[in-house]
Formats: C-alpha cells, sequence, structure tokens
C-alpha cells in the first residue's frame, strides 16, 4: 500500500529505527552470558549429575547388600534348624540327613559373605565419593550464586536502558504515521532488524547496496509515498544534508 509520506516523517522513521537498532544492541548484549557464569552453570550442573549417579550406585548396591544380609540370615536360621534337627535325629541316617542339609547351608552361607563382602568394600567408596562430590557441590555453590548476582545485577541495568530508550523511542513513534510505522516494523522484522535506509551516493540502497533505478530515485526524492528498494524491500529516503546522487 503507498501513503502519502513527507520526507520529514522518514526522518522521524529513521530516528524510530536509530532507537530500535540500540534495543536490540542492549539485547544481545544481555544474551552474551559471561563465560565464568556459564562454565560454573555447567560445572554445577555435572556435579549434581555426577552426584545423582553415585547415589543411585549406591542405592542399588545398597539394596543388594541388604537383600544378601537377609538371605544370610535366613540360611544361619535354616543351619541352625538342621543342626537341631541332627542332634535330635533318631537315627544315624536320619542325623546324617540333616548333617548334609547344614554343611550345604554353610557352604552357601561362606558363598554369599564372600560375595558381599566387596559389595560392602564398594558400597563405602561410594558414600566416600559421594561425600566428596557433595563437598564439591557446597564449595562451587556461594561462588555461583555471586556469579548469579552478578549477572542479575547486568541484566538489571541492561532493562532499564531499555526501558529508557524505549520510552523515547515511542514517544518519537507516536509522530509517525501508522501506516508507515506499520510497515516499518514488519520490514525490520523480515530484514534482520532494518526496515529504513537511506539512499547512498551512486543511488545505492542502503541496505542491500544494489544500484537503484532511476525512476526509484526520482520518488524516493518526490517523498511523498513510501518506496521501497526493489531489491531487498526495505523503505528508501534521502537524508538530510546529502546530495541527492
Amino acid at each position: 500500500m503507498l501513503v502519502a509520506v513527507g520526507g520529514t516523517m522518514l526522518e522521524l522513521l529513521n530516528r524510530v529505527q536509530t532507537y530500535d537498532i540500540d534495543i536490540d544492541a542492549l539485547a544481545g548484549e544481555k544474551d552474551n552470558v559471561p563465560e565464568s557464569l556459564l562454565a560454573a552453570q555447567q560445572k554445577y550442573r555435572d556435579l549434581e549429575q555426577h552426584h545423582q549417579e553415585e547415589k543411585t550406585k549406591h542405592d542399588q548396591v545398597q539394596a543388594k547388600v541388604r537383600e544378601n544380609e537377609l538371605e544370610l540370615g535366613n540360611l544361619a536360621s535354616l543351619k541352625q534348624s538342621a543342626a537341631d534337627a541332627a542332634f535330635n535325629a533318631g537315627s544315624t541316617k536320619e542325623a546324617s540327613q540333616y548333617q548334609n542339609q547344614e554343611l550345604q547351608f554353610a557352604t552357601r552361607i561362606q558363598e554369599l559373605e564372600e560375595d558381599t563382602l566387596p559389595l560392602m568394600e564398594r558400597l563405602e567408596q561410594l558414600a566416600a565419593n559421594i561425600d566428596a562430590i557433595q563437598a564439591d557441590i557446597d564449595a562451587l555453590a556461594p561462588q555461583l550464586a555471586e556469579l548469579e548476582a552478578q549477572e542479575a545485577k547486568r541484566c538489571s541495568a541492561i532493562d532499564d536502558k531499555q526501558a529508557a530508550i524505549a520510552t523515547e523511542r515511542d514517544a518519537i513513534a507516536a509522530d509517525v504515521d501508522t501506516p508507515l510505522l506499520r510497515q516499518y516494523e514488519q520490514i525490520r522484522r523480515a530484514k534482520r532488524g532494518i526496515g529504513v535506509v537511506p539512499v547512498k551516493p551512486g543511488q545505492h540502497c542502503g541496505g542491500c547496496s544494489a544500484r537503484l533505478p532511476l525512476h526509484v530515485v526520482q520518488k524516493v526524492m518526490q517523498a511523498n509515498k513510501i518506496i521501497k528498494c526493489p531489491n531487498c524491500g526495505r523503505i528508501l529516503y534521502f537524508p538530510k544534508n546529502e546530495p541527492d546522487t
């Protein structure tokens, strides 16, 4: 849509864009999180993950140890019952059968105890690992908190700057015709933050550097309609105090 527009209006629009560019630059600055904070956050996450992994291993080994201990308790009870039955047996054959059972239980107890010993050692090692990792987490936590506080302060200062610039920008934008401002904002979103550009010496577009046809330049010089670059689609204007060609 073509809209009647004067050169002064385009100059205002260009001033609006200057503020928008400053706001974008501050947004980029805000996104540029310090490497020290990123490194500390990553280290903290890694420590927490390692802590959880070791705790999971500890819980699994501990569950196995408890399972073995329960079985050992049952085997000890069965072994004692077999021993009592052998002692009270009515015949040598019966006593021998119970003694065999007692021996089988004793053998299984020994095997299970041998299996459980390395598990107990592993349990102790995992507990030590967990304590060491937790100590690292506790040591890093205040450092991370300080870095995050500094980052929050930095971002807050940027927010304040953006708000102040936005207030000035909106005051100027209020004097720009609504259709023109709407077109500018649409083009700006599509063209990497630049919606209005000057005609450069040699009749080149200030956005894409394409050489502009003479009739386009003449229309821009008339400054009574919105004229866009045929190549990039940005709004064109002649800046003040610069030659027309």
